[in-house]
């Protein structure tokens, strides 16, 4: 399997300047080549969506994510990794799913294993749906009140949008708050 390369940080883009709402359509990269934001305007709802486009997963693909990422979670150890920079964090996840794939005795395609690996690197190196919205240069807040809502977000150019993106388990969301507080050294509420 080839070696894959995600750039988290990609050339900020310039918008375009629209004041009327409704005629907003742009599409821009928040981590190439997998994630990009689209924001448009929504006649049904009447508001600008914010949609982070991913890769789309067959359920071979989902099904191959959900044993690696519970395997990981038993094997993999960030510690070892004695540069701790995102590309040696990578590098490390690239390794340890390789190892697994190969002990799990999984068949993976090739163009399939691009698509895993970034999934594997938003939820293990980042914060899982919320890592492209933390990459948009433009984002200046994130809010999410509570499960099955959406989540919205403060953009510089075009304010409050509401997005594609929510919580829908109770366990999801109370994993993400405490990765989050990890991460951060402080007590979340």
């Amino acid at each position: 399997m080839p070696v894959i390369n995600i750039n988290p940080n990609p050339v900020v883009p310039v918008l375009p300047k629209i004041t009327d709402r409704t005629q907003i359509d742009v599409r821009y990269s928040l981590i190439e080549p997998f994630a990009n934001a689209h924001i448009y305007w929504d006649k049904e709802f009447g508001e600008l969506i914010y949609d982070v486009e991913e890769p789309i997963l067959k359920d071979s693909e989902r099904d191959a994510i959900k044993k690696l990422e519970e395997a990981m979670i038993e094997l993999i150890n960030v510690n070892v990794v004695t540069e701790k920079t995102p590309e040696k964090i990578m590098e490390y996840v690239d390794k340890t799913a390789k190892f697994l794939i190969s002990e799990l005795n999984l068949t993976i395609e090739e163009g399939s294993y691009a698509k895993i690996f970034y999934y594997l690197y938003r939820d293990f190196v980042g914060f899982n749906e919320i890592e492209p919205l933390l990459r948009d240069y433009f984002i200046e807040d994130i809010e999410c009140n509570g499960m099955n809502t959406p989540i919205y977000v403060v953009h510089r150019n075009y304010h409050n949008i509401r997005t594609t993106l929510k919580f829908k388990e109770m366990d999801h969301l109370a994993s993400f708050v405490e990765k989050l507080a990890q991460r951060a050294g402080k007590y979340v509420s």
